[in-house]
This record gives C-alpha cells, structure tokens and sequence, in this order.
C-alpha cells in the first residue's frame, strides 16, 4: 500500500485537494524535504515544489508523470542535486528525488546495468572489484548517472570515447506521457537519441546499462604547466590527436598575479612529452582508484572553508576550437580572482567533436570542441557580485552559441536574460 505524508492527496493551487497515484514509495510534503527540493548545488536559483516523491521503483516515477499530466503541473527528476541553474527544481509541482533508485545490478564482463539514481561512485566501487571501469567518468564521481546522462557527460577520456552518453548500450525511460520504456540503438532508437542530453526534456531517465573497459592497476600522472595560452591549447591538441594518453584534461589557475595552465595527462605508461612546449612538468604515480577520487580530498577542503555551502553561480560551455584561443584570451583578460570566488576554478580541455556521437548531446560546429568551465563560488549573501557573475556567465553563453559553440548544462528554454 501506498505511503503519503499527512494525506493521500495533494493540494494543487487553484484546483484543490487532488487524490495521489497509488505508489510503492513515498511522496512528502514535510518542511525539511521541500526546503531540500527547492535548491541545487548552485544555490542561487530557488523553486519551492509542492511535495516530493522518494519512488520505489520505475513505476512509480511513471505514475507521478501521468499524475503531473493529467493535473497540469510540473514534475521534475533530480538526481544528486548537482545542477547549478535551477534545471533539477520546479514551483508548484512535484520533485523525484531519484536517490532512492540507486540499484547497482549484477553485470557482465564489458557492461553493468545501474538504476539511475546510483551515484558514479557506486559504479566505481563495483567494477573494480572485476578490474573493469566505465569508458568516460565524470572528475567528481558523486554525480548520479541518470544527470549526468541526461547532460551528455565529458570527462578526460572523452578525446578517445566521447562522452558517457555515448557509451550506454540501453536505457529504460518514462516518457512525457508516462510510459515505461526500455530503448537503445536496435529498439526505439529515436527515444534512445532524444534523451540523451536534453536534460530530461523527453523523458526521465530510470535506468542505464554502462560500457565497461578494463582497468589499469596505477597510473602516471603528468601534470605540464604553461603560461601560454596557445602553447598549452595546441599541446592538448596534438595530445589527443595523437592518443598518446588515456586521459586529458586541464585547468587555468590564477597564481602570483597571472593565469598559468596545466594540462594533466594520465596513462599507465610514461608516453613521450620531450616534444610539448610546457614550462615545467610534475609526474606522480597512484593507483587507479586513487586518481578516480582525485576530487574528494579538494571536496573536503571546501566543505571545511565553507565555500562548498556558498552559491555557485557557475558557467560551462563548448567551444569551437577556431575561435577557443580568441575567446578564452578575452575572458581570463576580465576574469578576476573576485570574479571566480573564494575555491572557484576552471576547467579547460579540448576534445574531437567527432568521438561524440550521441546527437543530441551539445558539441561544437567544428572539429575540435572546447570546454571552458568557469566555476565560480560566490560570497554568502552577496548579491551584488552575484548578480554580476550571472550576468558574466550569460554573456559567455551567448558568445559561445553566437560563434558556433553551445551551452552544456544550462536550463533548457531559459534566455540570456532571464539566466541573468
């Protein structure tokens, strides 16, 4: 039988008290679990739901669908609460807290089938035990794996296999209608296409069955420093081109006044890097496991400064690798330290445009694809330079589509303006 809080109906504005589906799970409308549903990591965007759901199983979350329908309201699929814009909160309608549908099930030796609430680091924790290891992680591992999908997914090993959406060989969905649905590129390839990142616009995302490739037992980490921009882009270039490395990635860090780059680059073996143009070069040696968790310890630095608790009003976007050096020149000209914030950082890494395949997932028009990630922290109740921030991250979206780039991971439907 089903379980609500308080009553087995809903109290909709401007239509009255309205009986609930039939549910295994729960559906709350307890402060504490609104006042959790109505913020997101971004802390900066606040939407105050009607009640939220904590299903059971898949079912339930096609009952809470057809129930949104067939009432008019909104009802949204939020995952580790991760997003930074507001895409995962919702007034007046229902939120699915998608954590407790985190099932890591019983997998074969190149996939693992995963319920799409379980966190990238259950997966993790899973297949190393067998040496295996998803193609394309994300840096922070506590993101679930219906978000991410439903955002596309870059990572370091995106150079060689595009993003995490385009290694899934099925997944199950509940469609705007609310119908349960298993697809994948032989069955119901259109809906298959169209979930993959766009962020829940066609459907909510229940379930994953994730490529695996084995694992290596320890890595090299090379970490190359530059101070010139064009140095450091065309060494990524020629690096992922190449295949020299497992994993690429980079960051631009502000340090003695000016911005320097590094560009990190991982592999079991010590590839050649006698040839790249880097000013100084650092290489460390750690176990796989260690280098998947690269993020945790700077996670508990900030949850211990506060800063992980302040807003972060963050922008990411993909560039077209013609225009990436122009661009990027002129933002860390105006990019400032106040204008990053206190544990603020930024992300930077090129890709071939070609390795993704999934064709909704954003990308740039042109061969090479350049993610800028900005990731800005405010100070606490500083709305001031929030507000300027916001408005930064908005003109970075704008240049980025008005070049040929894209948006990654912003509110579907929502313009400049309104972001700002």
């Amino acid at each position: 039988m089903a379980h609500h809080d308080f009553e087995p109906r809903l109290a909709i504005p401007g239509r009255g008290a309205v009986a609930l589906p039939e549910l295994a799970g729960t559906l709350s409308v307890r402060e504490r679990d609104l006042a959790d549903a109505e913020r997101d990591f971004g802390g900066h965007v606040h939407r105050r739901p009607l009640a939220v759901a904590f299903p059971a199983t898949a079912v339930d979350v096609a009952a809470l669908v057809r129930f949104g329908r067939t009432h008019g309201i909104p009802v949204v699929a939020r995952g580790a609460g991760h997003s930074v814009d507001g895409q995962a909160l919702t007034g007046a309608g229902i939120v699915i807290d998608m954590s407790t549908l985190g099932g890591v099930r019983p997998f074969g030796p190149d996939r693992i089938s995963v319920d799409a609430g379980a966190r990238w680091r259950a997966v993790v924790e899973a297949t190393l035990r067998t040496g295996t290891v998803p193609p394309v992680l994300p840096d922070y591992l506590d993101l679930s794996v219906g978000g991410l999908l439903s955002t596309g997914g870059f990572g370091g090993a995106s150079h060689r296999c595009g993003s995490q959406a385009d290694n899934v060989h099925d997944l199950d969905v509940v469609t705007p209608d609310g119908e349960l649905v298993t697809c994948s590129p032989t069955s119901d390839a259109a809906l298959f296409d169209a979930v993959r990142g766009t962020q829940g616009r066609h459907g909510i995302i229940t379930r994953a069955t994730v490529a695996l490739t084995r694992a290596p037992a320890k890595v090299r980490r090379h970490r190359l420093t530059y101070h010139d921009l064009g140095a450091y882009l065309g060494d990524q270039r020629r690096l992922v081109d190449e295949l020299r490395f497992d994993h690429v990635d980079g960051q631009a860090q502000y340090v003695d006044g000016r911005w320097r780059f590094v560009l990190e680059a991982v592999s079991p073996q010590s590839p050649l890097i006698d040839d790249l143009r880097h000013e100084s070069a650092e290489v460390v040696e750690a176990t796989y496991r260690e280098f998947l968790d690269r993020i945790q310890p700077i996670e508990a630095q900030l949850r211990a400064t506060g800063s992980w608790y302040h807003p972060h009003p963050r922008a990411n976007v993909l560039l077209p690798g013609k225009h990436a050096e122009t661009v990027l020149a002129e933002a860390f000209s105006e990019l400032t330290p106040e204008m990053l914030g206190v544990g603020g950082s930024v992300l930077l890494y090129l890709f071939p445009t070609a390795r993704v395949s999934a064709p909704q997932v954003p990308t740039a028009r042109d061969p090479y694809t350049v993610l800028f990630g900005v990731q800005r922290t405010a100070p606490p109740g500083d709305s001031v330079t929030l507000q300027r921030m916001r408005e930064a991250n908005a003109a970075l979206h704008a240049t980025a589509r008005r070049l040929g780039g894209a948006s990654y991971a912003y509110p579907l439907g929502v313009t400049d303006a309104q972001a700002a």
